[in-house]
């Protein structure tokens, strides 16, 4: 019997099925299950490095309360923001996230963070990417706040508390060579305030602003 992970992608356990296996070869998510038919043992078969793998050695993701789309996202994140070498603050904003999205009433522990970077971190890429993350995050927002909870901070403040907090060296690099994340952090902070614990309303004013020729979603 053949069984195909990735043509489940139609029901909500094919979806995260499709995202949470792939080779423990090539880590591509183009496997296919068979049973053997000897032996009766499941085994699986990669349709990219042509090889094939058992049960035993299949890599992927536990099943989680909260959705592997959400994880990648903040772990994106961590990749991107510097201050998130911190396990503080970076633990901060992950249970921001998880409690704005209504994903779960208790905070997850730092031993739950390490295992998540530990264990997806490096696989990120070749499972989700950033925009699918992104998009999963944006429509999860959409359901469960569809009016905004507080008032956006303008444009050109939002890209002074950036470029205040992280240098503008660090801002004119990131729009130009990951323009598609530096967008949302545009994004996530003029919405969201979720570096608000850093910035006092007062501290917003002040360092000169070049970023406007970007859109913000």
């Amino acid at each position: 019997m053949i069984h195909t992970l990735s043509g489940m992608v139609h029901s909500s356990e094919g979806k995260d099925k499709k995202l949470q296996f792939f080779c423990p070869h090539c880590n591509n998510t183009n496997i296919i299950q068979d049973r053997h038919p000897n032996i009766g043992k499941i085994q699986y078969y990669c349709k990219s490095c042509k090889k094939y793998f058992s049960e035993d050695t299949l890599k992927g993701y536990p099943p989680s309360n909260i959705p592997f789309p959400l994880i990648a996202y903040l772990l994106y994140f961590r990749r991107k923001i510097p201050e998130f070498s911190n396990m503080r603050k970076y633990r901060k904003f992950v249970n921001y996230w998880l409690k704005y999205l209504k994903v779960s009433d208790q905070e997850v522990s730092r031993q739950t963070i390490h295992h998540w970077i530990k264990n997806y971190d490096k696989f990120l890429d070749k499972v989700i990417s950033f925009s699918k993350s992104r998009d999963f995050v944006r429509q999860r927002v959409s359901e469960v706040h569809p009016v905004p909870v507080r008032k956006p901070i303008p444009y050109g403040r939002t890209l002074k508390v950036l470029e205040k907090k992280f240098g503008k060296t660090y801002c004119v690099d990131l729009a130009r060579h990951n323009p598609v994340f530096f967008q949302d952090l545009v994004d996530i902070v003029s919405k969201h305030g979720v570096f608000i614990w850093e910035f006092l309303e007062n501290e917003f004013g002040g360092g000169s602003v070049s970023y406007r020729s970007l859109p913000v979603g």
